[in-house]
């Protein structure tokens, strides 16, 4: 259960380190915070999702495996 909750954590952790950056680089550009907000949430939607996916996928894999079935189930939901 609690390796299930680290990765998970892992994921959004990554993905919000990720678009704090993409915001801070965008106002040091002299954007103002919101036009900056919406810019990362635009460019970084893609790349979020496809690294979600390659989660899922993985872990999809896994599924059926009886010793990582439960932090399968956790990353594919």
């Amino acid at each position: 259960m609690h390796n299930d909750l680290i990765a998970l954590a892992g994921v959004m952790v990554r993905n919000s380190v990720l678009l704090i950056d993409f915001i801070e680089i965008r106002l040091n550009d002299g954007i103002e915070l919101k036009q900056a907000i919406i810019e990362a949430g635009a460019v970084r939607t893609t790349p979020i999702l496809l690294t979600t996916g390659a989660v899922v996928i993985g872990a999809s894999i896994i599924l059926f495996d009886p010793i990582f079935q439960g932090l399968a189930i956790s990353l594919v939901a």
